[in-house]
């Protein structure tokens, strides 16, 4: 067996190499590097594709447009912005437009005021519309006609950074501005086509490279838009997470805490608080080994803070204030739901034991809400004689999604590889999660319900101060699963609120160690003893700790005899009313 309970320190990072950390930084090395430090030295890949889209020597062939997987947020766009100024170098001046009389000429700027002179060698928008985008043609009522630069104009010569969403919702905007890009001219038409331009308005060249800033979705929208795009553009992806694997690394994600703080002008952050930003940071990657490398994330975490400092600077306590604060304020939804549990209006067991009943670990996530919630549900499975048929209700009711079903489906699979070898499964199982009223879908609950059927078959009650969480093969290896966090924390909630026991606990797959960062009072129950985690490999070892009896042992008593001996004796009788049924007919017909 594997079978392992988890102790304090394994259900969380580990802090201990935070506290070797020295506070080395100090505020005037911060401000004397403020100028050499941008986003990019984060972003290894990131840096790598732009320097193929602005070589330090252009060609005619170079690319001229970029796909960047990234957060269209403008603190983000500021602080890209910011990296790409730094290796760039300076925009010719541009053009100007020069009106006389009927006519309208076309010259080489000669200076930053000049009307359509470049203003900076890169610009962003993360929202645009024509006007902004591409300047426009005004000619107010009996007077002289006036020309507006946009934003092509302002960063001619440079880098024009856009979001992508915003882009995408005007099709014909992102038409015509990768047509002047390309053919690196910017011709003036007018806004309404029933009213031509009153003057013919000389072309501009255009010397413009653009990076397109999107999420996964509106990089697949544009791929379906134009699937040959992506074979002549540059794509990257900016790196959400920092993988620690030495202390080295740990001190680069700490400068890069120091770097989003100074950028936005926030108070220094002290050494205390590293530690718990560090721990807040794994349970949002839901990783013990990556950390955040979310500006926003990050800088709200940080601003937050600032509202609980005691003497000047971000440290420990404001930090933790500033969590328990935010947890605070979303989680009336959370509280309400528990308010179910609580008051028996859900009802979960976390105290008897149970035949064929187990408590399963989900997580609920609610449109609006901005995180999911974990919450105990109550799986019962029924055994009935049959043909070996696994009902599941929820399916049956349409209220299954399809992974749901691929999970229930694999469960039957076992069964059958197990049980029906040499004839066919004289039961059929029927299979529900109790009080469930909406949709259900994923298969991280195909382990408690795997569990629950055996226990239905073997007839051996369940202990319920347990709870299981995790999937399985048709092997019956237990798999990792998602919120592995809310859902301890949510059945942790329930136990403490009804009584620890000191034998309650969660059984999770092996392979979910590494994403736990649990709570400090479910921390301190484990540390007392009151509450228990258990990690497993095979559903065998969840079973003899559900059960207390083996799934299978050559020197006792096993779960997997007991069901045969049932099936045996079933099949026995069925044989035995066959055999008196066949006499019967036979005497019927003489």
């Amino acid at each position: 067996m594997a079978i392992t309970q988890l102790n304090a320190q394994q259900i969380q990072p580990d802090l201990s190499h935070i506290s070797k950390l020295r506070n080395t930084t100090n505020t005037s090395t911060v401000l004397a590097s403020e100028k050499s430090e941008h986003l990019l030295m984060w972003q290894p890949r990131v840096a790598s594709a732009l320097s193929l889209l602005c070589p330090t020597k252009r060609v005619c062939y170079s690319p001229r447009f970029m796909l960047l997987k990234a957060p269209e947020s403008e603190l983000f766009f500021d602080l890209f912005q910011h990296a790409i100024k730094c290796d760039l170098p300076s925009s010719p001046l541009g053009y100007s437009y020069f009106f006389s009389e009927n006519k309208i000429t076309l010259t080489e700027a000669k200076s930053k005021q000049d009307n359509f002179a470049a203003q900076d060698n890169c610009l962003f928008a993360s929202s645009i519309d024509a006007e902004k985008l591409f300047g426009c043609v005004r000619q107010p009522e009996n007077g002289p006609i006036k020309l507006q630069a946009g934003l092509v104009h302002r960063a001619n010569g440079g880098v024009l950074i856009l979001g992508l969403r915003s882009l995408l919702s005007q099709p014909s905007l992102w038409t015509k501005l990768k047509q002047m890009v390309i053919k690196q001219e910017f011709e003036w038409v007018s806004a309404d086509e029933s009213h031509p331009l009153p003057l013919s308005i000389p072309p501009m060249p255009l010397d413009l490279r653009v990076i397109l800033v999107g999420d996964r979705l509106s990089l697949a929208e544009l791929q379906d838009f134009e699937p040959e795009f992506y074979s002549t553009s540059i794509y990257t992806e900016f790196e959400n997470e920092l993988q620690i694997k030495s202390p080295e690394q740990l001190e680069h994600w700490i400068k890069y805490l120091k770097f989003i703080a100074n950028k936005q002008q926030l108070p220094d952050i002290d050494t205390s608080a590293f530690a718990k930003i560090y721990k807040e940071a794994t349970r949002y990657t839901g990783d013990q080994y990556y950390l955040t490398l979310s500006v926003d994330w990050i800088n709200s975490l940080l601003v937050n803070a600032t509202h609980f400092m005691q003497n000047s600077v971000i440290d420990e306590s404001a930090i933790t204030t500033a969590i328990k604060q935010k947890l605070w304020q979303e989680n009336y939804l959370h509280e309400r739901l528990h308010d179910e549990i609580f008051s028996n209006q859900i009802m979960i067991n976390t105290k008897d034991q149970v035949v064929g009943q187990i408590n399963g670990l989900s997580v609920i996530e609610y449109p609006g809400h901005p995180k999911a919630i974990g919450e105990p549900t109550r799986l019962s499975c029924l055994i009935h004689f049959g043909d070996g048929e696994l009902i599941d209700i929820e399916r049956k009711t349409e209220l299954a999604g399809n992974i749901h079903s691929k999970g229930m489906m694999i469960m039957q699979a076992f069964i059958m590889s197990e049980f029906a070898i040499h004839h066919q499964l004289p039961f059929s199982t029927s299979l529900v999660f109790e009080q469930s009223y909406s949709e259900i879908d994923g298969d991280s609950a195909s382990l408690a319900g795997l569990c629950a059927i055996i226990s239905a078959l073997s007839q051996q009650p369940i202990d319920q101060q347990l709870a299981i969480t995790g999937s399985v093969d048709q092997f019956g290896h237990v798999q990792a699963i998602g919120g592995v966090n809310e859902k301890i924390e949510g059945f942790f909630a329930v136990c403490q609120h009804q009584g620890l026991t000191g034998a309650q606990g969660v059984i999770i797959p092996a392979t979910n160690q590494r994403h736990l960062s649990l709570s400090d009072e479910v921390i301190e129950a484990i540390e007392q003893d009151k509450f228990s985690i258990w990690t497993v490999e095979h559903i065998a070892d969840a079973l003899y700790l559900l059960t207390g009896i083996p799934y299978k042992d050559k020197s006792g008593i096993n779960l997997y005899q007991l069901i045969h001996a049932r099936m045996q004796a079933v099949l026995l009788q069925d044989k035995k009313q066959d055999s008196w049924l066949s006499k019967w007919q036979k005497y019927c017909k003489k």
